[in-house]
């Protein structure tokens, strides 16, 4: 694969190439000292935290429905006993750029499983000191979302991961975009007062409307305003947010991957005029993503 042909201009122009996680070797599962996310500890408290094989066997679904519908599926490398679920979190292209997240400790090893999927590439380390994870950046057609954690009783919260020195620097790196800083509300323990990131909280639609909670935002103004540059809200509740309803994933403009459980969502969504893909995710919902989250995409264009 050619370096030129990384490029990510906004979440919707159809997917091309694409890094999905997967279960396969992710060791024991975490109990409640040890899980990173309040969804996560949700399912231990309540006996339904899934099994790596319903884990793997859903990300292998995934995948296979993205390879029939075009799309080049990459794999990260195994490594035993590291969770490699989430490849958003690892990091993101914006524009031409892949920029490496820099995620809490208990995460790093991660990267050593995408990282041989790059050979060829380059990409940009975030700077010490600044904290960044893929989730919480948004790309619209001429802007970066951003989820970010402002409240100081807050930021030493296992679910603060992108600090607001991340805008600035993003600032300086896409002089071109407006970086929109939004705080999300954050809670270690209860799913229903908690976005882990941006994207349990937000999706951009491919024809100009979104998908948001407006609950899961601290400030009103914030919201107003990444809301404004839609055409249509379309409000998801608390408790369908907390289910990862807005973390779904654009194949093209009018084309959706989602869960069938989502059948509300999913309505409105086809009354909009999208068309909509079902693959179950259920299982990894319950440790805290889903679509976006599993999903880096490396090239999306004509």
């Amino acid at each position: 694969m050619d370096p030129a042909e990384l490029h990510i201009s906004n979440e919707w122009e159809p997917l091309r190439q694409v890094i999905v996680g997967h279960g396969r070797a992710m060791g024991p599962s975490p109990n409640l000292e040890t899980a990173f996310d309040p969804t996560s500890k949700w399912h231990l408290a309540q006996g339904t935290f899934p099994d790596q094989m319903s884990v793997a066997r859903q990300l292998d679904g995934l995948a296979e429905i993205l390879d029939r519908e075009g799309v080049e599926v990459l794999r990260p490398v195994n490594l035993d006993g590291v969770e490699q679920i989430f490849a958003r979190d690892v990091g993101m292209v914006v524009d031409g750029v892949f920029i490496r997240s820099r995620t809490i400790d208990e995460r790093s090893a991660e990267w050593n499983g995408v990282a041989p999927l790059l050979e060829g590439h380059s990409w940009l380390d975030i700077p010490e000191g600044i904290h960044l994870e893929g989730g919480d950046a948004v790309i619209l057609e001429d802007a970066i979302a951003l989820g970010v954690t402002r409240n100081p009783a807050w930021k030493d919260l296992q679910v603060s991961r992108t600090s607001p020195s991340a805008i600035p620097f993003l600032e300086r790196l896409f002089p071109h975009r407006e970086v929109l800083g939004v705080e999300l509300i954050k809670d270690d323990q209860d799913p229903l007062k908690c976005a882990l990131h941006l994207d349990c909280a937000y999706m951009p639609l491919g024809g100009g409307e979104a998908l948001a909670c407006p609950e899961f935002f601290v400030h009103e103004e914030e919201f107003n305003a990444l809301i404004s540059r839609h055409s249509q809200f379309i409000q998801v509740s608390v408790q369908e947010a907390a289910q990862l309803q807005t973390n779904l994933l654009h194949l093209s403009p009018d084309t959706l991957l989602i869960d069938p459980g989502f059948t509300r969502v999913a309505g409105l969504l086809r009354k909009e005029g999208y068309r909509i893909v079902e693959c179950p995710m259920d299982k990894v919902g319950r440790m805290g993503g889903l679509f976006r989250c599993t999903t880096l995409p490396l090239l999306r264009g004509a």
